[in-house]
């Protein structure tokens, strides 16, 4: 079980300014609040996947820094491929998101090297 950080006290209380808003103070406890509770993250490697076969999927290891295996991720690429899809993506080892691919059609697929936006949360 992980060991979990206090909350901080939220600020002296009168949170809303007179024009509704909140104040300064307690908008800052909220992104704290925030940032403790969900731990949202989003990175964008440059990948370079391998021939996809005709017909077939194929599951592709890539080594992308700060991956751990508690994370539970989604991931998109920049271009669209006629015929590829994504059929999943997994952190499989620390540092190390593998993505299966499947071609769709009846000749081999070479994905390009681009960005590709892996988008997570850490349990």
């Amino acid at each position: 079980m992980p060991t979990l950080k206090p909350l901080p006290q939220p600020p002296a209380w009168n949170p809303m300014e007179e024009n509704g808003q909140i104040t300064r103070p307690w908008h800052r406890w909220f992104q704290i609040i925030q940032a403790l509770t969900f731990k949202h993250f989003v990175v964008a490697p440059t990948l370079d996947p391998a021939s996809v076969s005709a017909n077939t999927t194929s599951e592709q290891t890539f080594t992308v820094n700060g991956l751990t295996t508690d994370m539970v991720i989604s991931i998109t690429k920049s271009s669209h491929t006629a015929g590829l899809v994504i059929g999943s993506a997994r952190v499989s080892a620390a540092d190390t998101v593998a993505i299966t691919f499947g071609n769709l059609t009846g000749s081999s697929i070479n994905p390009p090297s681009e960005e590709y936006k892996i988008m997570g949360t850490r349990e």
